[in-house]
Order: C-alpha cells, then sequence, then structure tokens
C-alpha cells in the first residue's frame, strides 16, 4: 500500500509540472477574437482596443475578426463551435446573445449552454441622432413631426432585433409615431445611406462622431440623465419622456468547455485592461463606459436582459422574414 502510495505521489509530482507549464504557457499561437458585426462600428472599434492591449498583456497577437451578416448568427456559431482552449474568444451584443432566441425558433447555438461566459465589457445608452434634414433639433419636436408624417421616416439599424433595433421600436410603441425600419449589416454599412439623407433617423450610438463633427444632429439620450461622454446632448427624462431607458451593450465570451482556471486567467487580464485609464478614455469616445466584472455577473446580467426584451420583442411583435 505504501509503495504504491509512493507510485501515485511520484506520479503526481511529474504531472503537475507539466500542467502548471502548460497553462502558464497560454497562449501558445494568435488569439482570434471574432466579433458578429461588420467593422467601423463602435463593437469592432472596442474590439481592436482590446485586443491591442491583450497582445501586450499575452505577449500574442489578439487579432479581430469581422463575421458579419445573418442577425450575427453565423459570427456567434463560430465563437460556440471553437476549440474551449483560450485561443478563440468573441463579442456578445443584445441581438447575438438576448434577442435572436426570441427571433429564430432553431438557432445553431444556445446562448445559456455553448458560451463561457468571460464578463460584461462595456454599456452605452443609445442616443436619438437623426440627419440634418430633419426639421428638429429636440425630442418633442421630433416627435410631433415624426407624428405629422407617419412612415416618412426610415430609421436605421443593425438588424432585426438588435439593440439600435429594439430601442427604435420602444420609441415607436411609447409615443405612437410610425417609421420605416432598415437593416444594415453594421452601422458602417448603414453610414453613407444615413449621411446622404436616404434614411434620417438612428436610435445609436457609434455615429456619435458624426454629431461631433457637425453631420449629424442628436436630439437626445434614451435615459434619465444626461451621459458622461457626450454632456451637451439633453436626456430624454428632461424633455418630458421619464423613465424611457434603452441601452447597449457589449459583453466577452469563449466556447462552452473552457477550463475554469483559464476562464478565471482571460477574466483577470480583461478586467486589467479595461482599468486602464487610457481603455477608458479611448471608449468614452466611442460613447461607451467600460464595466468588467465576474463570468457570474455576466450571467446574472444576460438572464435579466434575456427577460427585459423578450418582452420588448413579444410586445412589439418584432418577426423576422426567413
Amino acid at each position: 500500500m505504501r509503495a504504491m502510495l509512493r507510485y501515485l505521489l511520484l506520479i503526481g509530482a511529474v504531472c503537475l509540472p507539466g500542467i502548471a507549464t502548460a497553462q502558464n504557457t497560454w497562449p501558445t499561437r494568435p488569439v482570434q477574437f471574432i466579433v458578429p458585426l461588420a467593422a467601423g462600428g463602435t463593437a469592432d472599434g472596442t474590439a481592436r482596443v482590446l485586443a491591442e492591449k491583450l497582445s501586450e498583456v499575452w505577449g500574442q497577437r489578439v487579432y479581430v475578426e469581422n463575421k458579419a451578416g445573418g442577425n450575427t448568427i453565423p459570427g456567434t456559431d463560430a465563437i460556440a463551435k471553437a476549440a474551449p482552449d483560450g485561443h478563440t474568444i468573441g463579442m456578445g451584443i443584445i441581438g447575438s446573445q438576448a434577442a435572436n432566441p426570441f427571433l429564430f425558433p432553431k438557432l445553431p447555438y444556445n446562448v445559456e449552454k455553448d458560451f463561457s461566459p468571460i464578463l460584461l465589457i462595456a454599456t452605452s445608452p443609445i442616443f436619438l441622432i437623426v440627419h440634418p434634414s430633419v426639421p428638429a433639433n429636440n425630442l418633442p419636436a421630433f416627435i410631433a413631426h415624426a407624428k405629422a408624417n407617419p412612415e416618412k421616416l426610415s430609421y436605421a439599424s443593425t438588424g432585426h432585433g438588435s439593440s439600435l433595433h429594439l430601442a427604435a421600436e420602444q420609441l415607436i410603441q411609447r409615443v405612437g409615431i410610425k417609421m420605416q425600419h432598415i437593416p444594415y449589416r453594421g452601422m458602417g454599412a448603414a453610414m453613407v445611406d444615413f449621411l446622404s439623407g436616404t434614411v434620417q433617423v438612428a436610435m445609436d450610438v457609434s455615429t456619435m462622431a458624426q454629431v461631433r463633427d457637425g453631420k449629424l444632429k442628436a436630439l437626445g439620450v434614451a435615459s434619465d440623465k444626461r451621459f458622461i461622454g457626450a454632456p451637451n446632448v439633453p436626456s430624454f427624462a428632461e424633455q418630458g419622456l421619464a423613465d424611457f431607458e434603452a441601452t447597449t451593450w457589449l459583453s466577452l465570451h469563449a466556447p462552452a468547455g473552457l477550463p475554469a482556471d483559464l476562464q478565471r486567467r482571460i477574466n483577470a487580464d480583461v478586467n486589467r485592461v479595461l482599468a486602464m485609464p487610457d481603455v477608458r478614455a479611448r471608449m468614452l469616445t466611442m460613447s461607451y463606459v467600460a464595466n468588467g466584472g465576474t463570468p457570474e455577473q455576466l450571467t446574472g446580467f444576460l438572464a435579466a436582459e434575456r427577460k427585459k426584451i423578450g418582452a420588448i420583442i413579444q410586445t412589439a411583435g418584432i418577426k423576422v422574414e426567413q
């Protein structure tokens, strides 16, 4: 018996250092960061900020791969189907992680079972942004114009069930207006039409850069308070529309089956990056507030978001043509 015990201890002494070495040397090759949207939007921009810093932290290149289209399903499926070895991580958004289960009865993945949660990257309130041709400079004037011209205004979104689509539907339902929905693969793709006035409205975040350049107008932010990153834009509440909050968020995931110690390692490193002052400042220019936290906190957050968003979709009667 003692001989067997000595043998087991010897085996453990040989194997454990090997396991520790494998963990300590991760990553052993470049890390793929999948974004299920087209390049050019704020989600893509945020991913590239993180990739730059994580490349330095991990000593391996972290490269962003955009897998756009299909209501974020192909890109999200690529995250779910990747090997759970830490060399593929991916971004989640409202559409991919919360809305799609209510819009598509046969997704190729299960949002609750096929991902290892890492953390909530960032959040942002959504802005009501219009083309200069819209004869309104505040929320009440916009509502009045839209009511006087039903379905003559069109609004851009990043797809059915996206945060931008849901925010616009919330506004439509709340104030009783009618607008036409024009979905795009991403706001980068919508930008040409928006700047030309082909579409006149967006409940958006990414086009705040064009607002600062004077090319578009921000009529309000969908919250009770002004946003720290755009203090000159009045809130919906101060313009007479209280208790109306529409936010967008970005989350980070790995494929299900990621070892717990590697999940903790990635979580700690991304939290470290999100705490960097220059990263927080760069994200604020994209109208995002860096978040962070634990995998457990992200799981709870997503459960609450799915409940809320499912109710919005049901009330608005949003359906996707398949």
